[in-house]
């Protein structure tokens, strides 16, 4: 089976009444369903991303290859190839020693064209690449890119309406090897017309929302304002490592929101994907050097799949 899929990623940045969002880049790449010794092989091929947009004419050139590098890496790290249970089920990475030399081997050139030799751009490309590209890294990229595609919804009778709620462990998005635990909640939440490359007339809209126990919010709360007191006292010219005169914290948090959603339109028994939505929230506010501060962030992934004939 050959599967084409377009990924657009849009970034969403609001402050007040204003707002600024648009389209970041998109990738296109196709995708192979086989037989395997172990179940399914899932690969990933033909992949090319392309930013919107030219730069600003008075953007450094480390900013520009720092997106340039971000929007690849983005995409790239999404698609491994993998191997799966023939009932759905996430084994592992196919040659991830591979994987991460054909990364490296597509986003490298261009980055290094940019950066036209400057040895700061170029160990800063090396820092990314290097803390980015890892085996463990792929790993978890690759099992929660398909268990938000095909493996929460296998084997499960999902009724219109019907909640269900988990709670799991899974990496902290601040703090690289640390794990804190999640509340999920999930159902069906509509059923709707289709032509499903299975046949069916009626596809499932799927829906997963992520967040964040209450009491792990509070601990990650407590390591941004650690890292971003810091920061901001370097900016102010003072030495982070010495405590403010009135013992206060440079950084305090009064609100904390990180979400995530999935919404997946599929064939209800086949699981075939038509469409594919992922909205990263991030939203806080509070008060930093004595200033009140706030940010709301979103960034939407959508993926339209089609099949070709004969699939």
């Amino acid at each position: 089976m050959r599967i084409q899929a377009t990924e657009t990623r849009v970034g969403v940045l609001r402050e007040g009444a204003a707002s600024d969002s648009g389209r970041v880049s998109t990738a296109t790449y196709t995708i192979t369903v086989s037989e395997h010794r172990d179940g399914l092989l899932i690969t990933h091929e033909e992949v090319r991303v392309e930013r919107a947009g030219d730069f600003p004419a008075d953007l450094p050139t480390i900013a520009r290859v720092n997106e340039v590098v971000a929007d690849n890496l983005e995409y790239w790290m999404r698609l491994p190839n993998i191997v799966v249970t023939d009932e759905g089920e996430f084994l592992r990475v196919e040659d991830p020693e591979g994987f991460r030399f054909k990364v490296e081997s597509s986003i490298r050139p261009v980055a290094s064209a940019m950066a036209a030799g400057d040895p700061e751009i170029l160990a800063l490309l090396d820092d990314m690449l290097g803390a980015v590209v890892s085996a463990e890294t792929i790993a978890a990229l690759a099992a929660d890119r398909w268990s938000s595609l095909v493996e929460k919804w296998a084997d499960t009778e999902w009724e219109v309406g019907a909640v269900y709620g988990a709670e799991m462990e899974a990496p902290d998005p601040l703090a690289s090897g640390r794990r804190i635990p999640y509340e999920i909640n999930a159902g069906v939440i509509e059923k709707r017309s289709c032509e499903s490359p299975a046949g069916s007339r009626t596809c499932a809209v799927f829906v997963m929302v992520t967040r964040p126990t209450a009491a792990a919010v509070s601990e990650v709360a407590r390591l941004l304002a650690d890292s971003l007191g810091a920061q901001l006292l370097s900016t102010a010219g003072r030495d982070p490592a010495t405590p403010p005169a009135d013992g206060g914290t440079p950084v305090i948090f009064e609100q904390l929101e990180l979400e995530s959603r999935v919404e997946l339109l599929a064939d209800p028994v086949s699981l075939l994907p038509l469409l594919l939505e992922e909205r990263q929230m991030r939203r806080g506010s509070g008060i930093g050097l004595g200033e009140p501060f706030s940010f709301s962030t979103e960034e939407v992934v959508r993926t339209e799949f089609r099949y070709a004939a004969g699939s």
